[in-house]
């Protein structure tokens, strides 16, 4: 939405920067007065490199009501921890006919079945996919729906694979749950002291309060998103990521990645156990810079930030690589970003 404001309007990075933080201004203020501190939200909108996600996947041919996301949810919401916080996306598996064997095989490679599948077309299949568990909350909705007939498996979408860049590209936001409160999205001409659960799903009789604030708010600040690669076409996500925070954007295209020798040591000590599961306790600073510059267009960039004091505007990656055992091991890269040089700094790496 941001790209398509500054292209109509034709506004300049400078008035974009004041614009977002507009946004984020009002975001925060509207959240305080219903109990709830943007900044205590980040555990749901940023991927955590030590926690779980999980896609639970739903065949909608065995749900006999048209509204089969609440049947879903009058299941799934008695399993969900009240203290933790959670971003919830939901949409249906679709796709063209043209390209149900290539979604048929994203599906297969990924989801543990935990019953006789009869897979007829992508469509039917409801997916309800959500971040930071632990690996007993996981286990938890894993485990719990094995009673209702309509669940048929489900997916760890923790690490990349084909199937979780498809499910980033057709699955909404539903709500944000801090605690026992669910942060919904409401029309944008409704006031904001109104709470109004638009999803209507069923979370008021399970103990939650449901509160919520304008769509267009909602949509940009308090959206995860899937970590997912960097597509030809989308790199503008980037470059208003970044103007988040700084009146120089770009898309990172042409940066190259700087590994000082001292800070590669340093890490290398005080991240001594990372670097060791993840096998790069003998990488050299050209070995690492080459690793963090192939992997910037594998994802995301999250935690946006600029240091006043030193003039120092940073964000994150997370980068996956295959560990020692075999697995995938995740670490979040932390980078300087130096747009006159064209230079992303190596801050830390753990």
């Amino acid at each position: 939405m941001l790209e398509v404001i500054r292209d109509y309007f034709g506004l300049s990075p400078d008035r974009m920067l004041f614009e977002i933080q507009g946004m984020r201004e009002q975001v925060a203020r509207v959240l305080k007065s219903k109990g709830v501190n943007y900044n205590d939200l980040r555990a749901a909108l940023v991927p955590d490199r030590e926690k779980f996600e999980i896609a639970l996947i739903f065949d909608t041919m065995k749900i006999e009501d048209s509204w089969y996301g609440y049947q879903v949810f009058e299941r799934i919401i008695p399993l969900l921890d009240p203290r933790t916080k959670n971003s919830i996306l939901v949409g249906d598996y679709i796709g063209e006919n043209r390209k149900q064997e290539t979604l048929f095989q994203a599906f297969r490679d990924a989801v543990y079945p935990v019953r006789r599948i009869d897979y007829q077309h992508s469509s039917q299949f409801y997916v309800v996919y959500i971040n930071n568990l632990t690996d007993t909350a996981f286990q938890k909705l894993a485990d719990g729906l094995m009673g209702y007939e309509a669940y048929v498996g489900y997916a760890n979408t923790t690490y990349h694979s084909f199937f979780k860049t498809l499910l980033s590209m057709k699955l909404v936001n539903l709500c944000v749950k801090v605690g026992r409160k669910i942060i919904q999205g409401h029309e944008d001409d409704r006031d904001d002291a109104e709470n109004v659960n638009m999803s209507g799903m069923p979370f008021e009789e399970n103990g939650y309060d449901c509160i919520s604030l304008r769509s267009d708010l909602e949509g940009v600040l308090l959206s995860y998103k899937i970590e997912s690669p960097v597509f030809d076409g989308f790199e503008a996500d980037r470059e208003m990521s970044i103007n988040a925070v700084n009146a120089s954007p770009s898309t990172l295209d042409g940066f190259d990645v700087q590994v000082e020798e001292a800070k590669l040591a340093y890490i290398k000590g005080a991240k001594a156990g990372s670097m060791h599961h993840a096998g790069l306790e003998d990488v050299s600073s050209e070995e690492l810079r080459a690793i963090i510059k192939e992997k910037l267009r594998s994802n995301y960039i999250y935690n946006m930030s600029y240091l006043e004091e030193h003039n120092v505007t940073k964000f994150s990656i997370i980068i996956e690589i295959e560990g020692k055992d075999g697995h995938p091991f995740r670490l979040m890269a932390a980078l300087d970003y130096r747009p006159d040089d064209k230079i992303l700094r190596l801050v830390t790496l753990y």
